[in-house]
This record gives C-alpha cells, structure tokens and sequence, in this order.
C-alpha cells in the first residue's frame, strides 16, 4: 500500500501511535495536533487521504471536511472518533466521506479503507490528467477545428460535415484529417474514444 496520510489527531500518544502503524504500512504520515495545524497545507498530488478525528481543538473534523472540499482539490476523508454520533456520521457521508471509524480501530479494518481511499484517489487524480491532457488537444485546435471535432465525437460524417459547415466536402475533408492527425489518431472510433475523459 502507497500513499501519503494527512493524520489529524489530538491525542499525543494516539497520533503517534498511528504514524508509526501507517508508517509500518509503507504509507508517508504528515500527522498534525489539530485541523488549525492543517487547514494551510495544501493538498499533493499524488494518492492522498485525510484520517482524522472528528472532536478536534478549534476547527472540528467535520468543518475541515467542508473547508477542504471548498478551497482544496477533492480528497478522501475518513473519521475516526471514541463515539459514534448518527448526526455526525450523516454529516460526514453527505460531505463524501468515504468512512466513519469508531475508536479503537481494528487494523484489519483501517488497512482495508486506507487502501479504499487511496485507490479511488488515485482514480481522480488519473481522471484530472486525462481531463488536462484533452483540454491541452482542444487548445490546440483553431475555432474551425474544434467545430469539425465536436462534429466528429457526435459521430457525423464528411457530408454532414459538409452541410453543418457550409463547406465543400474536400474542405470538410481535409478538416477531419487534419483534426484526427493532431489528436494522433487514424479513425473516428479512436477520436471518439480520446475525447471522453473518462476513457482517454
């Protein structure tokens, strides 16, 4: 298991504990006394997950869900806390958690959602670069281009082209190839397949 763990806890002896387990599990531990500690530092890229407790000095576990998911990238939360509060535990889901722990933790139990929070972390982040790299392809295009591509991903042909365009069907044409060169592909299946950021 890879990553890096933003802990956040205010029990000395708990914090402590914690990063070396973490640690123990090859993951990077950046352990904080409190949210205050926290809130500035910003959020890598790379797989990351924050594990915090909910009854923080100053800001709260909860209000530094809200406070990140608004002024940082998305990031897994997960919550650990001595008791579990329904009104916290809703809060924290409807703020996407992915979890909610009740202290103490079983090992077994905090391993298998690290590795949850991680894994879909490092979905989002691939899904961020595959977005970035689409757009880089986008800039690319002149205003034409980009006319004629999003033509092409909704799947028309030269004619259509054509017609849409109040073009002759050599322009059209040569609109096309010079869309699919620039994207580095040969098809129009393989355009439509790079122009979806889920799939590129």
């Amino acid at each position: 298991m890879k990553g890096l763990v933003y802990l956040i806890e205010d029990d000395d002896a708990l914090r402590k504990a914690l990063a070396i387990y973490l640690g123990s599990r090859g993951l990077e531990v950046q352990a904080f006394r409190s949210a205050d500690d926290f809130v500035s530092v910003p959020i890598a890229s790379t797989p990351s997950v924050v594990l915090t407790d909910v009854n923080l000095p100053g800001i709260s576990g909860l209000e530094l869900q809200v406070k990140i998911r608004e002024t940082c990238r998305r990031v897994p939360f997960i919550f650990i806390s001595g008791a579990l509060s329904v009104n916290d535990g809703i809060d924290a889901m409807k703020g996407g958690a992915l979890d909610f722990l009740v202290k103490p933790v079983a090992p077994e139990q905090l391993d298998t959602v690290l590795e949850q929070a991680l894994k879909l972390d490092a979905e989002f982040l691939a899904g961020e670069q595959r977005a970035k790299a689409l757009a880089s392809l986008l800039w690319d295009l002149s205003p034409r281009e980009r006319q004629v591509h999003a033509l092409l991903v909704r799947g028309a042909n030269n004619t259509q082209i054509m017609n849409e365009l109040g073009v002759s069907i050599h322009t059209a044409k040569q609109y096309k190839s010079e869309v699919l060169r620039k994207f580095e592909v040969s098809n129009l299946a393989d355009l439509i397949g790079i122009s979806d950021p889920d799939s590129f």
